[in-house]
């Protein structure tokens, strides 16, 4: 019911060189910890327009869902990273349209 072990992902951290990875360790997020990942990338105005901050997602899971790297890395690092590692690196957490369409499925059945 409640997972707290975090998986052990490795990534490839050079194009040219398969050899050289970082270790990536992302641990499942519960129910309210997703709800807050929604918040902090959704804004609802008050003429009804929404307003969405991937960045902000993307900061959010970061620093949730990974538990740790190997070499260590900071939240403001990992931020930092090239697009060829950030992107095997998102690829292992939930992504943001997941999140949205789920809860909007499960309602509209109800």
């Amino acid at each position: 019911m409640v997972n707290s072990t975090a998986t052990e992902h490795e990534i490839q951290a050079d194009e040219q060189d398969d050899e050289l990875v970082v270790k990536v360790w992302v641990k499942e997020l519960s129910f309210m910890q997703l709800q807050q990942a929604i918040k902090s990338f959704v804004t609802l105005s008050a003429d009804g327009g929404v307003d969405i901050d991937l960045a902000a997602y993307w900061k959010y899971m970061f620093a949730e869902a990974i538990e740790k790297t190997e070499p260590r890395l900071t939240i403001p690092q990992m931020l930092s990273l090239r697009p060829f590692i950030a992107n095997q690196i998102i690829a292992l957490l939930p992504q943001p349209q997941d999140l949205m369409a789920d809860p909007l499925a499960d309602g509209a059945t109800e």
